[in-house]
């Protein structure tokens, strides 16, 4: 009986020895695979044609704040074809193409103030499959409106602002 006790209690100080060297080498490999995903590139992005209309409106005034959420893809300088480099090439000079498929992708509304310097959440919106967003507000005082991406799984943030007046 005392032998299998004492073979029990051998087994156990050698499952909780084995338990300590393996946890150590298992948190290294989570520190790796996460230090990877942080170098990861993304893709590019930008808010093309953000306007708040009307712009000026009257205090009370529903105002509509709409653009579009595009996604960067490289130029493949094969799409040229023999011969074809021009300047009205969108692939000359490695400049990025721009395409409007960040559909389904959720945007901030910010607004500050004239005069102040703390931004204040109005709405978060969703983007359309074609990546054009739009949402009505009422304005009550003239400052600047916001929209915001923050980044989603392979694309990089991206934000534009529109100043409005407003008048009584």
């Amino acid at each position: 009986m005392l032998r299998r006790i004492a073979t029990v209690l051998a087994t156990a100080a050698l499952s909780a020895s084995a338990l300590a060297v393996t946890a150590p080498a298992q948190a290294a490999t989570t520190q790796a695979v996460s230090a990877q995903a942080g170098s990861r590139a993304y893709t590019e992005t930008r808010i093309a044609g953000f306007n708040a209309d009307p712009n000026p409106a009257r205090r009370f005034q529903r105002i509509t704040l709409s653009g579009q959420l595009q996604v960067g893809e490289d130029c493949n300088p094969h799409e040229r074809g023999p011969g074809l480099a021009t300047r009205h090439n969108p692939c000359d000079n490695g400049r990025t193409q721009w395409a409007g498929s960040a559909g389904w992708q959720k945007i901030v509304v910010l607004f500050r103030a004239s005069g102040r310097s703390k931004w204040e959440f109005v709405d978060a919106i969703e983007t359309g499959r074609d990546g054009r967003f739009a949402t009505d507000v009422r304005v009550y005082t003239s400052g600047t409106w916001r929209v915001v991406f923050e980044g989603a799984r392979g694309l990089a943030p991206s934000e534009d602002s529109d100043w409005v007046r407003v008048f009584r």
